[in-house]
């Protein structure tokens, strides 16, 4: 049986519970949305003879939000599809290279995403672009691609910080032992 890993202390500790505790409220809250929304137009629509007008399109933005925030859950569980036929391979400092290379293209990928994301998202601001059937502003919808990549990002930058003393910890370890 796996341990549970112990949850860092501290401010960031509490960062980290915070998030997750968010990300995994939004996800489970707009999963139960849609399932509510769908069943009910489908209920209206074979019934009742009506459909709503609204229900696919808040259905989409909502699956849109429940997205963007499962990336930094992926990525906080290493949850992300990956191939790991070279870690598997790889051990030692070998392993620890490839390791904090990913982990430092990730967080300039999602680093990179966050700024795009805030850019377009501006640039939706500024148009007043809003939706067909329920009117929401489409800044609002793509604001989640910011949230979403902001934390992706803050993920990224822990678990670097993570590799690195797990690092740092081991060379000191080592020195030690060689004396």
């Amino acid at each position: 049986m796996k341990e549970k890993e112990q949850a860092p202390q501290g401010i960031f500790g509490k960062i980290d519970s915070v998030t997750e505790k968010v990300e995994n409220c939004i996800m489970s809250i707009g999963l139960l949305l849609i399932s509510i929304i769908v069943f009910a137009n489908v209920v209206a629509r074979y019934f009742f003879d009506h459909s709503f007008a609204w229900s696919e399109e808040l259905s989409r933005y909502i699956i849109v939000w429940v997205t963007f925030f499962g990336i930094s859950s992926c990525a906080r569980y290493d949850g992300h599809v990956c191939v790991d036929l070279l870690p598997n391979m790889l051990k030692g400092k070998a392993k620890q290279v490839q390791q904090l290379v990913v982990c430092l293209i990730s967080l300039a990928l999602s680093v990179y995403m966050t700024v795009i994301s805030i850019q377009f998202t501006i640039t939706q601001f500024e148009g007043g672009n809003t939706s067909i059937a329920i009117a929401i502003p489409i800044w609002v919808i793509y604001l989640s691609t910011c949230i979403g990549f902001f934390l992706m990002s803050y993920v990224y930058l822990r678990k670097l910080g993570s590799l690195l003393k797990k690092k740092a910890a081991q060379e000191t370890g080592e020195e030690e032992a060689a004396c």
